[in-house]
């Protein structure tokens, strides 16, 4: 409901008159509603409209008589109290708008390729499921691609998945023996969804090679591995050398080293193992004399939760990020943002391309965008916080779960938990001590809002309560709801709350990542991530946030804020 919902529960709640006056009632019982229980005792009840004689409604030249100066609506008085907020009654809580007017800038970034399109290719076992479901964030059975026999894998069929819908996959077996066939299969499929006469959301974007990593006495690549790098390069497909189960090859090194050396200590010969399992890797993929690794980028790779310890399992995983990233910068097409989005690893890569995003249109000069002239500055905020959400791409298992037609018929704000009222509310409060520090050098602007603010001024005290009981003051409330302005609250308003949103998404994602896919974000999660940043960052954010917007020289506040975002989480600039 819109904030005009607010205002006028606010008024006292009248009786049906059908002179359209506002008469006060004759007796105790004159235009009070019957209640099913009540009897009626009136004598002379209120004359009602029949079918043939409609009431006469609201036209061009019979307009609905409106409040004006002459005539004012009528206030809430001692004898005639508000109706204020009760358990029935829940006060109205700030939700994400969607203004049509103020269109998604990353939702048209991925109007031309909504989804990432990756092709697996490996051996049945080779780890490609285990793969898939940590570096996306879903559930082994959600697309099971283990059980895969020679033969049975479906290179046409498009893997997808309600909990994380930006990516879509399509799944080859190997060159393994006994598979004579698997080469045509795979090189039609290449050359036919790398056309460019297909629309780049068909086209097959990465190809990621699956290859168990070689232990001693394995070999290293099939023949038809080599025939698809070569085929890829021809048709300027990124394609990238995955060797997954890296840490067979370090238990490999490290029971070597045991029964050399069965008095070492295990921390030692741990980390020795893996030092001599990368060097291994290295030295098999330098010294191939079958193939020029130059011509491929390659990274390993190991899911197994008993391999050392999640920190070292979720850098390997990074890396794969980066390389498909750098891969994807001579590809036609901005494919960037939809592989940002898609992935669900790399933190840094999802708050670079937020703001590039943001860069190209709502983050523009803050304090000063003409772009947001007219709109109400909520709907503002509203719009920078759904793209951001969009990049992020968290998952919410209360969406996740609900059938199509229930998607259709719902607002999914309803279900979704870091769009809806608390999560919203927690966001303005974060907020609320920077506008109440500058009320007194902001008159000029509440001044100049929009009337429906001016109304609410008018009943200060009773919306006050409203909002009070939603633990938002009412001068934070007014100019939220309030038309954007160019001042240097605005940009202090919008600055830190891109800036609060980014950093608690960040610590939020980040949390998550220790727990095994899937990961559904909860309240409580998100409640303790809310917390933390409120008690440990938020103040001293803040204060670096305002001396940004009080360098009036600074004609491009949107940038210092980026590097603020940046050197908070002591991350580069994505090249």
């Amino acid at each position: 409901m819109c904030i005009l919902g607010s205002f006028l529960r606010c008024f006292p709640r009248r009786a049906y008159s059908p002179d359209n006056t506002h008469s006060q009632p004759d007796s105790p019982t004159d235009g009070i509603p019957l209640s099913p229980t009540r009897t009626a005792i009136d004598t002379n009840p209120p004359e009602l409209p029949t079918p043939t004689e409609s009431p006469e409604l609201p036209t061009a030249a019979n307009p609905p008589e409106l409040p004006t100066a002459a005539n004012p609506p009528e206030l809430p008085t001692a004898d005639n109290p508000p109706e204020l907020p009760t358990a029935a009654n829940p006060p109205e809580l700030p939700t994400l708008t969607n203004p049509p007017e103020l269109p998604s800038k990353v939702e048209e970034t991925l109007a031309v390729c909504p989804q990432f399109r990756i092709l697996l290719v490996g051996n049945t076992g080779v780890g490609k499921s285990s793969l898939v479901s940590s570096m996306f964030n879903i559930g082994l059975e959600d697309i099971d691609i283990a059980h895969d026999r020679v033969g049975k894998a479906d290179i046409n069929r498009e893997y997808t998945s309600p909990e994380n819908p930006r990516f879509i996959l399509h799944d080859s077996k190997g060159f393994e023996p006994g598979s004579e066939n698997t080469w045509n299969i795979v090189e039609e499929f290449v050359r036919d969804r790398c056309r460019t006469e297909r629309p780049l959301k068909d086209r097959v974007h990465t190809i990621w090679l699956c290859i168990q990593t070689p232990r001693t006495g394995s070999r290293l690549m099939e023949t038809g591995d080599q025939q698809l790098i070569k085929l890829a390069n021809q048709s300027q497909l990124p394609v990238i050398v995955v060797f997954t189960k890296y840490d067979l090859l370090c238990n490999e090194k490290s029971k070597q080293r045991r029964e050399k050396l069965p008095s070492e200590a295990p921390e030692i010969r741990k980390r020795s193992a893996d030092n001599e399992a990368e060097a291994y890797l290295n030295k098999r993929v330098n010294d191939y004399a079958d193939f020029d690794f130059k011509s491929v980028k390659w990274v390993s790779v190991s899911t197994n939760r008993q391999y050392r310890d999640a920190a070292r399992r979720l850098e390997m995983l990074r890396m794969l990020t980066r390389v498909t990233r750098d891969c994807l910068h001579d590809v036609e097409g901005d494919l960037l943002v939809p592989w940002a989005t898609a992935q669900q690893i790399n933190a840094q890569q999802k708050v670079n391309y937020s703001i590039d995003e943001g860069f190209k249109k709502y983050w523009l000069d803050l304090g000063q965008n003409t772009i947001f002239e007219g709109s109400v500055l909520w709907d503002c905020v509203s719009r920078i916080h759904r793209d951001i959400l969009v990049v992020w791409n968290f998952q919410d298992p209360e969406q996740v779960h609900l059938s199509a037609l229930m998607r259709q018929l719902v607002l999914m704000d309803t279900f979704q938990l870091l769009s809806g009222e608390r999560f919203c509310t927690a966001m303005v409060k974060l907020i609320e001590p920077l506008l109440i520090h500058s009320e007194s050098q902001s008159d000029d602007i509440l001044s100049q809002t929009s009337e429906l603010v001016s109304i609410a001024s008018t009943i200060a005290a009773p919306f006050g309560q409203v909002l009070g009981a939603a633990g938002i003051v009412a001068f934070a409330a007014k100019f939220l709801y309030g038309k954007y302005q160019k001042s240097s609250l605005t940009a202090l308003c919008l600055g830190a709350y891109i800036v609060d949103l980014t950093l608690i998404l960040h610590n939020l994602f980040m949390d998550m990542l220790t727990q095994e896919p899937p990961r559904p974000v909860t309240r409580e999660i998100i409640n303790d991530t809310l917390q933390k940043y409120k008690d440990s960052d938020a103040g001293r954010v803040h204060g670096l946030i305002r001396g940004i917007v009080n360098q009036t020289l600074s004609l491009h506040p949107e940038e210092k804020i980026a590097d603020l975002i940046r050197k908070e989480l002591r991350i580069e600039t994505v090249k």
